[in-house]
């Protein structure tokens, strides 16, 4: 439902009184003016749905010069133009000026109300139409934007992964991948563990809340991403085939918007585990 009033304009002011009154009788929010020049003032102070304009208003610009005027500043109004001169040529020469509808003189309240309302639907239909496309726009931006910092992520991973290559330190190869998780995520604790034996766990990197390694399964338990609610955690095995190379334990204070399944996730763990393989390589080469 629009909440902004049309404007009824017309230079006679017993008529444009009478349809004032008709109209607000009858439940329209009216504004008036008594000229092109005071409706064109009217329009530059906020946006105006309809306007119903006489065609022949003398000593000022007609209805055909308003609704150029008013259409070149708001393409949405909708103009509806009457006259007592009526033609063909005259409705022709409306339409191309951009009048929504044209009526002609005389003309019963009813008649008009007709006009109006079809109008006041369109005009409707218009609002819906902008928001639309609005939301859509917004949308597209916003995946747009999520594209970019995903590909930003991209390169910033691909970077850490070449400059991790060539070291012999798990520690010197995790710090910076854990700082990239630490500030993309933002998880209240999160490290990066080792598989001692087949029972317990070692911290490689990172840290974890007091008590955190006794409450975790076993490494040869681990099978797939492990979940704790209270409070939010997570154990993610880092693989290489079959081979359990490490986890990730990662812990939230609050409920958070976090999930292993989610792409930037899964592309930080891809990484993660292609440098730890890397690191597993070049120690068997060195003890070969």
């Amino acid at each position: 439902m629009l909440q902004d009033p049309i404007l009824l304009v017309d230079d006679d002011p017993e008529l444009l009184s009478a349809l004032f009154q008709s109209l607000e009788a009858d439940g329209y929010q009216v504004e008036t003016a008594d000229g092109a020049v005071a409706a064109l003032e009217a329009v530059k102070r906020r946006h105006y749905p309809v306007i119903l304009t006489d065609l022949n208003m003398p000593g000022g610009p007609n209805g055909l010069e308003l609704i150029l005027a008013v259409k070149a500043r708001d393409p949405k109004v909708l103009c509806i133009l009457f006259t007592g001169y009526a033609s063909l040529d005259s409705a022709i020469q409306a339409v191309k000026c951009g009048a929504y509808d044209f009526i002609r003189k005389p003309f019963k309240v009813a008649e008009l109300e007709a006009v109006l309302d079809r109008a006041l639907d369109h005009a409707v239909l218009l609002r819906q139409l902008e928001g639309y496309q609005k939301d859509l726009e917004s949308r597209v931006l916003a995946r747009w934007q999520e594209q970019q910092a995903f590909h930003q992520e991209v390169l910033d991973l691909n970077a850490m992964l070449l400059e991790t290559l060539d070291c012999t330190d798990a520690r010197s190869i995790l710090a910076p991948f854990l700082r990239f998780l630490n500030a993309r995520f933002k998880p209240g604790a999160c490290a990066v563990l080792e598989p001692l034996g087949i029972r317990s766990w070692g911290i490689l990197e990172g840290t974890l809340p007091e008590g955190g390694l006794q409450r975790l399964p076993a490494p040869e338990d681990l099978q797939q991403i492990g979940t704790y609610e209270h409070p939010e955690s997570y154990l993610v095995p880092l693989r290489r085939g079959q081979c359990l190379m490490a986890a990730l334990y990662l812990s939230f204070d609050s409920r958070s918007s976090f999930h292993p399944e989610l792409a930037a996730f899964e592309l930080w763990r891809k990484h993660v585990e292609a440098a730890l393989f890397a690191l597993h390589r070049l120690r068997a080469q060195e003890i070969g």
